[in-house]
């Protein structure tokens, strides 16, 4: 079953975004239940406060992490504003068994969206409109990241503002939507996301830390895993 497939079919979903590239980190969050991993290249992350190396320097953990991860879909953020991967590299993960991409759309190159094997993941920020949405709907996207909040607000508490936010996207786009963990969401806030007709949630740095070991990342993750697994079966719909 490949990430879009995943994300449609499950009730919810749990991805885990790693603070950093280590083997250790991902296995921890695999012990703990994630559902799938994300890891970054060519890119300053913001929430966690670090800058991520090449893809040249992270190939062969890339390589490492695919064969840990096994039937877990391991995705990637390709890069960011200033630099990002080329045709042929992605064309190289495409064979490495990659199964998904995630950047923001201001970021992304047309050429990720011609990818046949890659789950089109693509995130929309803060200055989105009701057009951004209609476009959305109507877009090659698979699964919508909704990374809306402003970075002065990250790490800030949910409010139910966000919740009416995330549920008006996901019913105008119709697409399934993820929700990062900009803000410092708690496992008993997942029903939330779920009850708002969202299909997933990406916990990272503003959850696990921005130096976490794998204590923190397997403590947070199973935390998740466990509101996750005790949401009703059937996702409720909501109507258009």
């Amino acid at each position: 079953m490949n990430f879009r497939q995943m994300i449609e079919s499950n009730s919810f979903t749990l991805v885990v975004s790693l603070p950093a590239n280590d083997l250790d980190l991902a296995r921890a969050a695999l012990d703990a239940g994630a559902q799938a991993i994300k890891v970054h290249c060519n890119v300053w992350h913001r929430a966690s406060g670090h800058t991520f190396g090449t893809y040249a320097e992270n190939r062969e953990f890339l390589r490492q992490l695919i064969t840990l991860c096994g039937e877990v879909p391991v995705g990637l953020v390709p890069g960011g504003a200033e630099t990002f991967i080329t045709p042929g590299e992605r064309r190289e993960l495409e064979q490495m068994g990659l199964a998904f991409f995630s950047a923001y759309s201001r970021n992304l190159p047309c050429h990720m969206m011609e990818s046949p094997v890659l789950t089109k993941m693509v995130a929309i920020d803060s200055g989105y409109t009701p057009e951004t949405l209609d476009a959305v709907r109507d877009s090659d996207i698979d699964v919508l990241e909704c990374s809306i909040l402003p970075g002065e607000y990250y790490g800030t508490a949910l409010c139910y503002d966000d919740i009416l936010r995330f549920q008006s996207i996901a019913v105008k786009t119709a697409k399934p939507c993820l929700i990062p963990t900009q803000r410092r969401i708690q496992p008993s806030e997942v029903s939330h996301l779920y009850h708002a007709g969202c299909k997933a949630i990406m916990i990272g740095a503003v959850v696990m830390g921005t130096d976490p070991g794998p204590r923190q990342v397997y403590d947070a993750s199973a935390a998740f895993r466990k509101a996750v697994d005790d949401l009703p079966p059937s996702h409720p719909q909501k109507r258009l």
